[in-house]
């Protein structure tokens, strides 16, 4: 059944739902039901169904509580409101139907979805009531004042602040309890706050506590919210002293040191880096590698801090800048984290180490000569450590045993393996008096070579002055094989004459 367009033409634009009813069965005061004369496109959303030309209870039968009240609101001519409730669980819906009679025998209803704004009132009270708890179980002090600057509400941490309870407290002016000098930095800002209408922050001293505040301006008043930051500012006044402290240190160390950010650029560097990198530390702070040293060397350095950064762990690198004289420095590199232990960039300590290079190359062709002079003359090195009984030899010895190789280390009893077993007891017994005895040790002796043939050697040892307590012998074995005896047999040095030659200073000492 569809009503004349012209009745209700409005209700069809309206977007709320519309329901147009007329009883059916039953007696006035108790109708049985109710049948839809006409329902607006937007009930008809709501319903999820056309219900015109159809009884209500028959396709609704959770309507029956409502169908009674709107009975009596046509037998009575009063309008209602009442909430309707539609589907379960999720899908469950809560309406507002607004009923009127318009003539005898025609109930007017319009209904609306009142889900949402149930539900934003229900969450908006729990969200308030949470927001009081909170605001009561805060740590800091928070207020309440109206324009007048009476309290309004405090919280309990507002209380311990100004010593007395809140019952004492509210409808009492600010500047009864706090502040009473007109020109107290709290009094200024909160009527500033609510003069301007906009929040203002600000630091108080209240006895012996620093307080940051923030006034905040409202409908009723202002919203005052004090944070005791009296321990915050010793820490801060602590930092700040740690803080000149170690720009004094970093500032004062020779050694360079530096920061970059995670796109390689510097962003700190002390005097001595500066130095380092032949530059204003103005003329460094932002700047990158690639724009300060030679593609080489910027290659090389941000090859390092990409792992560096990739690892996030602490290495150490030599890096170089070639020029007339080739620069070059140790570098030790780790990563920057924050507090929540995030990388945002990486520092690094350079030490310029370039005399130190230029030492070491000309000890190293230093001791290549002296290696090439030692083997010219048929000697070698070697260091002879006495409790672990292992011998180290210099490049070269295994010449002296007509050996392709011999270990670079090895057990003195590998050696003692090679020497003649008439002399093995006499150079024994020497080796062994190097331990207590601060002179010089000469041992000759022969020595079986695979071939089956001896040579002679003579060896020259002395304990050690800078490990003494480690029994640590040095010396030098000399090749004779060759060579005349030059009065071999009037040589008292040779084992079979004697086993053992000392110094004639340690003869005196012994005498």
């Amino acid at each position: 059944m569809h009503p004349p367009s012209s009745r209700y033409a409005l209700e069809a634009l309206n977007p709320d739902g519309f329901l147009a009813l007329r009883p059916v069965g039953g007696t006035e005061a108790a109708l049985e039901d109710f049948v839809c004369e006409y329902a607006n496109p937007a009930a008809e959303v709501l319903l999820e169904e056309n219900l015109t030309g159809r009884r209500l209870l028959v396709r609704r039968p959770e309507l029956v509580e409502v169908v009674g009240a709107w009975s009596q609101v046509l037998a009575t001519g009063a309008p209602g409101t009442h909430l309707v409730a539609l589907g379960r669980g999720l899908a469950a819906r809560r309406m507002m139907a607004r009923s009127v009679r318009v003539e005898d025998g025609l109930l007017a209803v319009w209904v609306s979805d009142v889900t949402d704004t149930e539900r934003f009132v229900s969450e908006t009270a729990a969200f308030e009531e949470r927001m009081l708890s909170f605001v009561e179980c805060m740590p800091d002090p928070f207020l309440a004042l109206d324009r007048q600057c009476r309290f309004i509400y405090v919280n309990r941490a507002s209380e311990r602040l100004l010593g007395k309870r809140r019952q004492l407290l509210v409808g009492r002016s600010l500047w009864q309890e706090y502040a009473e000098e007109p020109g107290s930095v709290l009094r200024t800002q909160v009527q500033r706050a609510l003069a301007t209408g906009a929040p203002v922050d600000f630091e108080e001293r209240f006895n012996t506590l620093y307080l940051e505040g923030t006034a905040v301006p409202s409908d009723s008043g202002v919203l005052v919210y004090l944070h005791d930051a009296t321990a915050n500012h010793r820490t801060s006044e602590a930092a700040r002293r740690a803080s000149a402290l170690f720009n004094a240190v970093l500032q004062g160390a020779t050694d360079a040191i530096f920061t970059k950010d995670m796109q390689g650029r510097y962003t700190r560097i002390n005097a001595a880096g500066a130095r380092l990198m032949g530059r204003p530390a103005e003329a460094i702070i932002g700047r990158t590698d690639a724009e300060l040293w030679s593609p080489e060397a910027a290659r090389a350095a941000g090859s390092h801090d990409r792992e560096v950064l990739a690892f996030r762990q602490t290495f150490t690198y030599e890096e170089s800048e070639s020029g007339p004289v080739k620069r070059v420095w140790l570098s030790t590199k780790g990563v920057l984290r924050d507090e929540a232990g995030v990388v945002f960039g990486l520092f690094g300590i350079s030490r310029d180490i370039t005399d130190l290079k230029l030492l070491e190359e000309a000890l190293r062709q230093n001791e290549a000569r002296v290696l090439e002079a030692l083997s010219a003359a048929a000697m070698t090195l070697f260091d002879l450590r006495l409790p672990e009984r292992r011998l180290r030899w210099e490049r070269g010895a295994s010449a002296h045993f007509a050996l392709k190789a011999l270990p670079h280390e090895e057990t003195l009893d590998a050696f003692l393996a090679r020497v003649h077993p008439e002399d093995r007891q006499a150079v024994t017994e020497g080796l062994a008096r190097c331990a207590s005895s601060p002179s010089e040790v000469s041992l000759s002796y022969r020595v079986r070579v695979p071939n089956g043939t001896e040579r002679r050697h003579t060896l020259r040892a002395r304990l050690s002055t800078e490990d003494e307590r480690h029994h640590r012998v040095l010396g030098v074995l000399e090749d004779l094989t060759g060579r005349a005896p030059s009065l071999e047999a009037s040589d008292p040095r040779h084992p079979r004459n004697t086993s053992l030659v000392v110094h004639p200073d340690e003869a005196r000492g012994e005498g």
